[in-house]
């Protein structure tokens, strides 16, 4: 089987066996996001990913290893109906009895489109721990950057998969309202997930990439990227106010100038400190000489 595209994954699942079932993203209009440039969105034929998992399962076996996870690859496989879900999940089920978690990226408007009995029977058959591009917490910061959804509607969102018992893992992007945007940015995002309660958090900050619409409205001066010490200091704000100890916090992609993990209780102090020290010593001249972001992918 040919994939067609790149695939991505959250760094978090490094060790997940990876299960390809969509191409491109259905979306595929974010101004801040190229990855799936000129790959048209499909839903993979059944006995493609059949297949796929066959050949998964044997290399696995060889090796010697075990897995109860399984992460679908694409953009945002919850696009998907629940019609076009069950038949993948008893696929997976049926040829790997030992899996317990089916994850994958969903959109916040892939959520709307599913009832409260699509998610519950979903989260019966194991779907949970679902990656949401939450991004920020500002109205206007999503319409600039055509998200696709609102606030408002990620939080509710979000509050159906907890009412369903499915968890969710939200991503944020620091410096997305750019330039001195950061502290509203860090308090909007706080007030947000303390309401809507992730079980991990996982950040990244904003990279301009060439084959981007956000590139343009660098260039044009439409859109102006904040500092890095500016995008240290609102991640240390939105630490600082966020109220979910047993919450895992997640910074250390490739894109974070500082990387560190931990829970937002018993480490937070910790991470506090370390950011303290970031923000005192950050040198943008020599660390825009010494840093280049790009994009990672396995």
């Amino acid at each position: 089987m040919i994939y067609n595209g790149t695939i991505y994954r959250p760094p978090v699942e490094a060790d997940t066996m990876l299960l390809p079932v969509t191409e491109g993203c259905s979306h595929n209009s974010c101004r801040f996001c190229s990855m799936y440039k000129g790959v048209p969105f499909r839903m993979l034929p059944l006995a493609d990913i059949e297949a796929y998992l066959r050949d998964a399962i044997s290399y696995y076996q060889r090796a010697g290893w075990t897995t109860n996870r399984v992460y679908l690859v694409g953009a945002d496989p919850f696009v998907l109906s629940f019609g076009r879900l069950r038949p993948i999940i008893e696929l997976i089920k049926r040829s790997l009895p030992t899996c317990e978690t089916i994850t994958m990226y969903a959109a916040v408007r892939n959520i709307m489109r599913k009832s409260d009995d699509d998610l519950s029977s979903l989260r019966e058959m194991g779907v949970n721990d679902l990656y949401v591009g939450i991004e920020s917490g500002l109205e206007d910061v999503l319409w600039a950057l055509n998200k696709g959804n609102t606030v408002a509607q990620a939080r509710e969102q979000c509050l159906r998969l907890g009412a369903c018992g499915i968890a969710h893992m939200d991503m944020l992007m620091l410096g997305a309202g750019g330039k001195g945007r950061g502290r509203e940015s860090a308090l909007a995002a706080a007030n947000l997930l303390n309401e809507t309660k992730p079980k991990m958090i996982l950040i990244n900050s904003m990279s301009i990439f060439p084959d981007t619409a956000l590139y343009a409205d660098v260039q044009s001066g439409k859109f102006v990227p904040a500092g890095e010490k500016e995008m240290l200091i609102e991640e240390r704000l939105l630490i600082k106010h966020l109220e979910l100890p047993d919450t895992y916090f997640w910074a250390a992609h490739s894109l974070d100038a500082v990387r560190f993990q931990g829970y937002l209780g018993e480490d937070k102090p910790q991470m506090l400190s370390l950011l303290d020290h970031a923000i005192k010593t950050m040198d943008e001249v020599r660390f825009a000489m010494e840093f280049q972001r790009e994009r990672r992918s396995i």
